[in-house]
């Protein structure tokens, strides 16, 4: 575990204290402003007078750490039934459709997500799965098998450990080109019609004082970055001039 802090001013703001786990290009101990989604959060909350600090875990204990209040918050998490009686979710920073990739060496067939029925699948530890996963999973109609990074994913994926890995596309391009050669990384294709929409949210602790009025100071910041496109510039780095991103490895 790692504590950081994020430097923004005024000096004597409050502080925020964040628990977040390793997930390039959004969250990243070893990047600048520790990565993009952390950037936008830290300067949505300077916008309303509150210094943020990033403490990093593993993503599960990252989780616990703020559900307990012994950290004020997370973020990088969805709006699930079982988190709402611990948290209170602020507007949501990223909406983006989590992917499913397959190897070309073992093809995958799916049209939904129920077409899954029947295979193993790889998924960062403490991530929620959405509705119709769950329901599978419930049936045991399929298997999950979780690690702490994308890149080990795929690395079970490369040989056969799991026949798909469940992932935001932005961060596999990054876990892949992390693990694998480019010619390696061709192998990995994601599935053109299965997809889960996700919101991507920073959670605050009901186990805390004045956690609602933090949301309400985080939505307003958040807003401001919006309505002054800074947003984009911090959490789009590398888009081109379409917006597009030119990192996919589908």
């Amino acid at each position: 575990m790692s504590i950081l802090a994020l430097a923004v001013h005024p000096a004597k703001a409050d502080i925020v204290r964040i628990a977040v786990g390793e997930w390039p290009p959004y969250f990243s101990e070893s990047d600048e402003g520790y990565g993009t989604y952390a950037k936008v959060v830290a300067k949505a909350f300077e916008l309303e007078g509150l210094t943020v600090e990033y403490g990093f875990f593993p993503w599960k204990r990252a989780l616990l750490e703020a559900q307990s209040g012994r950290w004020q918050a997370s973020a990088g998490w969805g709006k699930t039934a079982e988190r709402e009686p611990f948290f209170h979710f602020c507007d949501a920073v990223l909406v983006e459709r989590e992917q499913f990739f397959y190897s070309s060496d073992r093809p995958v067939n799916a049209q939904n997500v129920q077409d899954l029925s029947g295979l193993s699948l790889g998924a960062l530890d403490g991530a929620a799965l959405g509705e119709d996963l769950d329901k599978l999973v419930t049936a045991d109609q399929i298997t999950v098998y979780r690690q702490s990074s994308l890149a080990d994913l795929f690395k079970m994926l490369d040989v056969g450990r799991v026949d798909v890995v469940m992932g935001n596309g932005e961060v596999a391009a990054d876990a892949l080109a992390d693990a694998f050669s480019p010619e390696e990384t061709a192998r990995f294709k994601s599935l053109e019609n299965v997809n889960v929409l996700w919101d991507y949210r920073v959670i605050v602790s009901r186990n805390i004082e004045s956690g609602e009025e933090l949301c309400t100071r985080f939505n307003q910041g958040l807003r401001k970055l919006r309505d002054t496109g800074e947003y984009d510039r911090l959490l789009w780095p590398e888009r081109d001039g379409e917006g597009q991103s030119q990192a996919s490895p589908s």
